[in-house]
C-alpha cells in the first residue's frame, strides 16, 4: 500500500478551513509589513527579537519585531565581517524568493554588500532566484578555483506564511552553513545590534557593485547533466506545473521550452499576498507543496494529467501528484527516488543520506543496493559536505527536501533542489512507464516491506521547545511503546554522533520521534509503523502521551 503523508493537528482533527481557498480577511497587509520592516527597532533584550539561526537561517516576522531591516542588515554585515575566515573572498551570489519581506530584505542585502564594496551577483533579467540555483551558481563559480571563492546569501523563509521573512548563508561549499558558521554569524550580528548598529545610507554605488549573472539560463542548460531530459521529452507526458507563485516559476517555463515538455501552468505569476492559496491542515496559510491540504485544488483538478508538479516559494521542496492515483507522500517519494537512481545510474560505492526522522525504508533500499547509509540530525546542512565530497548520491529529508548527484556522479547542488526532484518524477514515469506512486508500490513488493508514516505538530512555548530538545534516555520512564518493547532510545545521530535536538524511540514494529521546530513555536512528533496505517496513528497517540509525561517530569 502507498504511504500516506498526513498533516494532523494534535493528531485529532484538521482545521475546518483546511484545503479551502484563503479568505480576503487573511491576506497580509503589505503596507503594514513594509512599515514594520523599515521602522521597527528590535529589542535585543527580548530573546524572540535577537538574531537566531535555526535549522536554516534566521527567520521571523516584521510585525512582531523578529525580522526587520536592522536584523537583515546586521546579518549581512556579520557575513561581510566573517566571510574571509570562512574561505570566501570573491563575489556573493544573492537569491531571493517571492515573499514580500524577501523583496524588502533583498534591497537591504544589496545595499550592505555595496557599502562593504563586495560584488553581488544578481539575476541578469531581474528575476527571482531559487535556492538550488544559488547553490548551483556557487559550485559552478568555485569549481577548480582555490582563491577568491564565492559564497551565497539566500533570502527566504521557505514554505512559511506570506508575512514571514528569512535569510540564510551558504558558504563556499554551496550548501547551508554548518552550525559553527551560523553560530559565528549569529553572535556577530547580535553584537552589532547590541552596540547600536545602524543601516548604511542608500548606496549610490550599488549598481557598480552588482554583477549581472544568468542564473536561470545556466541552470536550465545544465539540467541534462542530472536528469534524462531526452526520455522525458520522448514520453510526451501531460504535466501540470503548480508554480505556487514561487521563485522558480519562470524556470519551469524555460525548462519546458528548451526540452520540449508538454506542460500547463497554474499560479505562475507574482502575488506577494499569495491570494490563490488554500489553508493548510492547521488553518494557516503555508506554501507547503508537500501538504495535501495546500495541494487540495490540484489533487482534485489534476486527475487528467500524468503528473502534477509543485514547489514551495524558494523551490527547495517538492510536491508530486500522480494524476488519478493521487498525491505521493514525501517519504514514499524519497524511497522511490533513491531506489530508481540506485538502479538506473552507475552510483556504485556511494551512499544514501537520510535524517533521523526520515523513513527507515531508505535503509532497506540502501541494503538492497549495497550502499552505505549516512543518518544525520534534521537539517540539510548535514548533507552539504556528504554531497560535496561525493559520499552520497542521494540525500533526503521527510519534509520534502532532497538533492542528488549528476548522472556522472559529480556534485549537482549541496542544497535542496525541488526542481530536479519534480523532474525526476517525470523521468521515472517516462523511463519505467510507472507513476512514482506505482513505482514505490513495486519497490515495497520487491523488498517485501512497506511502512506507514505520520506527523503531528503541537503548539508549545519556547521554554517547552528547549526542554524537548534536551530530552534524553533517563527522561523516558516507560519500557514499552504501546504493546511493543522499546528496543532503542536515541538522542544522537548514527553518523558522527551529533545531537538530534530531540529524541527517537524505537520498537521492533516502528518508532516515534519528537523534536522542536526550528522556525515555529511548536514541536513535531513523527511516527512510522512497519505494520499498518492504523498502527502508525496509534504510535503517534501513544508517543504523544509518553513525550508529555517526560516533559512534565523534566520541569
Amino acid at each position: 500500500m502507498p504511504e500516506r503523508d498526513e498533516r494532523i493537528v494534535e493528531s485529532v482533527s484538521v482545521h475546518p478551513l483546511a484545503g479551502q481557498r484563503v479568505r480576503a480577511c487573511d491576506y497580509p497587509d503589505l503596507e503594514q509589513i513594509k512599515k514594520a520592516y523599515n521602522e521597527t527597532i528590535p529589542c535585543i533584550d527580548e530573546p524572540a527579537q535577537r538574531v537566531s539561526f535555526g535549522t536554516s537561517g534566521h527567520r521571523g516576522k516584521a510585525m512582531d519585531g523578529s525580522f526587520t531591516a536592522l536584523h537583515v542588515g546586521a546579518v549581512v554585515q556579520a557575513i561581510c565581517n566573517l566571510r574571509q575566515s570562512f574561505g570566501a573572498a570573491g563575489p556573493v551570489f544573492v537569491g531571493a524568493d517571492t515573499h514580500y519581506l524577501s523583496q524588502l530584505a533583498y534591497q537591504t542585502t544589496l545595499n550592505v554588500l555595496a557599502y562593504n564594496q563586495i560584488a553581488a551577483c544578481t539575476d541578469c533579467e531581474g528575476d527571482f532566484v531559487p535556492t538550488p540555483s544559488v547553490s548551483r551558481a556557487v559550485l559552478r563559480y568555485n569549481e577548480n578555483r582555490s582563491e577568491k571563492r564565492g559564497d551565497g546569501i539566500i533570502i527566504t523563509p521557505s514554505h512559511n506564511p506570506p508575512d514571514c521573512g528569512g535569510i540564510k548563508y551558504n558558504p563556499v561549499s554551496g550548501g547551508p552553513a554548518d552550525s559553527t558558521i551560523t553560530k559565528a554569524v549569529e553572535r556577530e550580528a547580535n553584537r552589532l545590534l547590541e552596540t547600536g548598529y545602524t543601516l548604511p545610507e542608500a548606496e549610490t554605488r550599488q549598481g557598480e557593485s552588482r554583477i549581472p549573472y544568468d542564473y536561470k539560463g545556466l541552470y536550465v542548460e545544465e539540467l541534462s547533466q542530472v536528469i534524462d531530459m531526452e526520455s522525458i521529452a520522448r514520453a510526451d507526458l501531460h504535466i501540470l506545473v503548480n508554480a505556487l507563485g514561487g521563485s522558480g516559476m519562470n524556470y519551469w517555463h524555460a525548462v519546458c521550452e528548451k526540452y520540449h515538455i508538454n506542460a500547463d501552468f497554474i499560479n505562475d505569476s507574482y502575488d506577494p499576498r499569495f491570494t490563490f492559496m488554500t489553508y493548510d491542515a492547521d488553518g494557516k496559510v503555508r506554501m507547503d507543496c508537500s501538504s495535501p491540504y495546500v495541494m487540495a485544488g490540484v489533487i482534485k483538478d489534476g486527475r487528467s494529467y500524468d503528473l502534477v508538479l509543485a514547489n514551495d516559494p524558494d523551490y527547495d521542496r517538492f510536491g508530486v501528484v500522480c494524476g488519478p492515483e493521487g498525491m505521493i507522500g514525501a517519504n514514499a517519494f524519497l524511497t522511490a527516488c533513491a531506489h530508481y537512481l540506485g538502479t538506473h545510474r552507475d552510483f556504485a560505492k556511494t551512499g544514501i543520506g537520510k535524517t533521523v526522522v526520515t523513513t527507515e525504508l531508505l535503509k532497506v533500499v540502501a541494503e538492497e543496493l549495497r550502499a552505505d547509509v549516512y543518518e544525520v540530525p534534521v537539517g540539510f546542512k548535514y548533507f552539504a559536505d556528504l554531497l560535496y565530497e561525493k559520499k552520497v548520491f542521494f540525500a533526503g529529508e521527510e519534509s520534502a527536501g532532497a538533492s542528488f548527484t549528476k548522472r556522472d556522479g559529480s556534485v549537482w547542488t549541496t542544497d535542496k533542489d525541488g526542481i530536479i526532484m519534480c523532474l525526476l518524477a517525470a523521468e521515472i514515469k517516462a523511463v519505467t512507464g510507472l507513476s512514482p506512486l506505482s513505482y514505490y508500490e513495486k519497490v515495497c513488493k520487491q523488498l517485501s516491506r512497506a511502512t506507514y508514516t505520520k506527523r503531528c505538530d503541537t503548539a508549545v512555548s519556547k521554554e517547552e521547545k528547549i526542554r524537548i530538545a534536551a530530552l534524553d534516555k533517563s527522561d523516558i520512564g516507560a519500557d514499552k511503546l504501546g504493546n511493543a518493547t522499546i528496543t532503542d532510545i536515541e538522542t544522537r545521530s548514527a553518523y558522527e554522533n551529533l545531537s538530534i535536538g530531540g529524541i527517537k524511540i524505537s520498537t521492533a514494529d516502528g518508532w516515534i520521534a519528537a523534536r522542536p521546530s526550528g522556525t515555529e513555536d511548536l514541536y513535531k512528533l513523527y511516527s512510522e509503523s512497519y505494520r499498518s496505517d492504523e498502527e502508525a496513528e496509534s504510535l503517534l497517540q501513544e508517543g504523544k502521551v509518553l513525550i508529555d509525561e517526560a516533559l512534565r517530569d523534566k520541569k
